[in-house]
């Protein structure tokens, strides 16, 4: 009898131990698919600035091609098929950098330099969606982070903010600032539609979403970017929160270890 009581629990802890595995990997893969729809987002905003550089692009081409009598003009129109390829290029390489960044090591980073990346690979211009973006965030701000992670939460907020703003317009502000306690406090705040105070105590929850546009069911949500963010966040011994009031906007307020300085020379 006993020898059956010990065997049963053994077996409920092997059980126990494979349905852990299982949690975990099923996290990894939900983590790996919020990536995914997250590069999917940043490729459909950077599709129309790209049109608008190509187009440029071929203008100032068939420009040189008309004036081929004329150096100066040709030079001119040259040096802005370049300037665009260039910007181009630019914005290719900061999204390639978030699928092909599978780094999980810690490297010091400037937060500005962060945020530059991430409005980079969107390739959107605010101002064309009336939404005008405030950065307040001190050069020296340093962080000791996976890279490629903060930048999936950094994106995230700033995709949320500017569809909580839409079709409005609106203010997108993103404020950085070290504390006497060695801390980093970072805090997006847009000016949108708000979230209703029965849905913020479950916003961190996976799989629930405050999306659900049925006009643009491109504008729903997956409900795993903030649920992906809090885990990030978390992970990086940090905390994240929100504040919001429907038709006032929104606030989510990071707290992250800071760091001192740069240390790595690509960041410099």
């Amino acid at each position: 009898m006993e020898n059956n009581l010990i065997k049963q629990r053994q077996n409920i802890h092997l059980r126990l131990r494979e349905n852990e595995d299982r949690i975990t990997n099923l996290e990894k893969q939900l983590q790996a698919n919020q990536k995914l729809s997250l590069i999917g987002t940043t490729a459909c905003l950077a599709a129309h600035e790209f049109n608008n550089m190509l187009a440029l692009m071929i203008n100032y081409s068939e420009l040189a091609l008309k004036h081929e009598d004329d150096a100066a003009l040709m030079r001119k129109a040259l040096e802005k098929v370049i300037k665009h390829g260039n910007n181009a290029a630019l914005i290719i390489q900061s999204m390639l950098g978030q699928v092909r960044n599978q780094s999980q090591q810690y490297e010091t980073v400037q937060f500005t330099h962060l945020i530059r990346e991430c409005f980079q690979s969107l390739a959107r211009d605010y101002r064309k969606d009336n939404i005008e973006v405030k950065i307040t965030v001190p050069e020296d701000l340093c962080l000791s982070v996976v890279r490629g992670q903060i930048q999936q939460v950094l994106l995230n907020l700033i995709i949320n903010a500017r569809q909580a703003i839409l079709p409005r317009s609106g203010t997108l502000t993103i404020d950085g600032q070290y504390q006497a306690d060695g801390t980093a406090i970072i805090k997006i705040t847009d000016t949108g539609c708000g979230i209703e105070p029965e849905k913020i105590s479950r916003i961190f929850e996976p799989f629930f979403s405050t999306k659900t546009n049925e006009v643009k069911p491109d504008m729903r949500g997956t409900g795993l970017g903030l649920s992906v963010c809090k885990d990030i966040i978390e992970s990086h011994n940090g905390t994240i929160n929100v504040e919001s009031e429907p038709d006032r906007g929104t606030t989510f307020t990071i707290i992250l270890p800071a760091h001192s300085s740069v240390t790595s020379p690509t960041n410099a």
